[in-house]
């Protein structure tokens, strides 16, 4: 098992953002979390990356529970997420930007003593580093701007770039908050295309976002949300067809017919 939520819940103040939510993502699939705003998606993978402290319930990864734990410390055991809005360093070229991103993999699969053991004896870490972030971006497509500054990307190319990353710090379970959101028709299917290349090597994914379209020809299984509270989990289409989910998005007079 990969990761399980139990009983999850959040509230602010008077407001329940999430309530008792209970699923699993089980290792190599990709899980879709919709819903309409407001519903609780971002706040329920804000917990499931120890960004938010839960109110109630669990968060267990391969059995540990993680919902107490800073966020660096759950990316260093493999759950990696990554933000609607791209958090890049504008200044660095897209290179650096990834580079920048691998100390947490170094840290995880060499362990401290033996990254210097590497460096000290040939700096044979460096090249393998450059390597890497030549793979990744050219896996994310972004080989080309290697050398460019990313405050001069698109915005798209920016996303891009946050899951480069992400990608970077080699995790088992990827997190993907909106990685859709804000992109046109060809960067959805090149998103599309790279998440499938993602998966296909191993990395296992749990993604928000509201373009159905997309989520229902990339993912396994979907989770739907509504007032914080899971309403329907199954295969995409299945859920769709909900009546609760049509009336969550629609209203009651869409579900009825």
């Amino acid at each position: 098992m990969a990761l399980e939520v139990r009983g999850l819940g959040k509230r602010f103040a008077g407001l329940i953002a999430v309530a008792d939510v209970s699923f699993r993502v089980q290792p190599g699939e990709i899980v879709g979390i919709i819903g309409p705003n407001g519903s609780g998606k971002t706040t329920l993978l804000s917990m499931m990356a120890g960004l938010l402290p839960p109110t109630s319930g669990s968060v267990r990864w391969k059995g540990q529970e993680i919902q107490e734990l800073r966020p660096d410390i759950i990316a260093g055991l493999g759950v990696v997420k990554t933000f609607q809005n791209p958090q890049v360093f504008a200044e660095l070229s897209v290179f650096d930007n990834a580079r920048v991103a691998s100390h947490l993999a170094l840290k995880r699969v060499l362990g401290f003593r033996r990254g210097l053991e590497i460096v000290g004896a040939a700096g044979g870490i460096e090249h393998r580093l450059a390597e890497r972030v030549g793979e990744v971006l050219a896996l994310c497509n972004l080989g080309g701007a290697a050398d460019q500054l990313a405050g001069n990307l698109s915005y798209g190319e920016e996303k891009m770039l946050g899951i480069a990353m992400a990608l970077m710090c080699e995790p088992e379970l990827l997190l993907l908050d909106e990685p859709a959101s804000g992109l046109g028709r060809d960067e959805v299917r090149n998103l599309a295309s790279v998440l499938d290349k993602v998966h296909q090597a191993g990395t296992t994914l749990c993604l928000v976002d509201h373009k159905i379209g997309f989520l229902r020809g990339l993912t396994h299984r979907v989770i739907a949300l509504n007032y914080g509270e899971k309403i329907a989990e199954g295969p995409p289409e299945a859920v769709l067809s909900e009546p609760a989910v049509i009336e969550a998005y629609l209203g009651a007079g869409h579900a009825r017919a």
